[in-house]
């Protein structure tokens, strides 16, 4: 049973956001860097115009809803996540864990945010070596009080937009610690009772706590 530890994940979904931050990234040529320092320049512009909004839950999901959902990809993101199953998934069952996998991220970085705040990062060069059409990205975070974290985003092209599908903080995988306990969970239950579960963690019936948890059994 695999334990998704709300720090870690809070870092990730508050990188995606890049709320509070100063970045500096070089903007010379087109590609993933600059879509990732557009956000983060619209996400500014847009907290500068009115910072009382980070105090309100349903304002700041909105923020998210406008600025940074429409630049990940959660239907490659849920494929990579449930893997075989993803083949002999229905199609209803694709849609519905693709809805809730996105509103589980979303609900656990609304309630993490007050922990990830005064953040300074700095978006690196793409990788080089990249399959065309795909890309990694390092972003390096300096948090006050504690030491750097490295970042790194996974995105793809699959059309004329650059989408974000995984992330990996310090090496750890979004989508493969998710997938282990999944998996896990899918192979003893069923897809459809891991889509219940996540829909009643979703809406506030089950994970109740501090520490947002989407091990079997919580």
């Amino acid at each position: 049973m695999v334990r998704l530890k709300q720090p870690k994940l809070g870092i990730c979904l508050s990188c995606c956001l890049l709320l509070s931050i100063v970045s500096t990234s070089a903007r010379s040529e087109p590609g993933p860097e600059a879509m990732l320092q557009e956000v983060t320049d619209d996400v500014l512009a847009e907290i500068r115009r009115d910072p009382a909004q980070l105090q309100d839950v349903a304002r700041v999901r909105a923020l998210v809803e406008r600025f940074i959902l429409p630049h990940v990809d959660f239907q490659t993101a849920a494929r990579w996540v449930l893997g075989k199953y993803w083949r002999t998934a229905t199609p209803g069952q694709r849609v519905r864990f693709v809805d809730e996998f996105r509103q589980l991220l979303l609900n656990t970085y609304l309630r993490s945010i007050s922990n990830y705040r005064e953040n300074r990062i700095r978006i690196l060069p793409a990788r080089s070596g990249q399959t065309p059409g795909r890309a990694e990205v390092d972003v390096e975070i300096d948090r006050p009080g504690g030491p750097p974290v490295r970042v790194s985003f996974r995105l793809h092209r699959p059309g004329t937009d650059w989408l974000i599908y995984d992330i990996s903080v310090e090496g750890v995988s979004l989508v493969a610690t998710h997938r282990s306990s999944f998996s896990k969970e899918i192979h003893d239950n069923g897809l459809d009772s891991l889509i219940d579960r996540l829909a009643r963690l979703n809406a506030g019936k089950a994970g109740a706590g501090g520490e947002a948890s989407v091990a079997p059994g919580s």
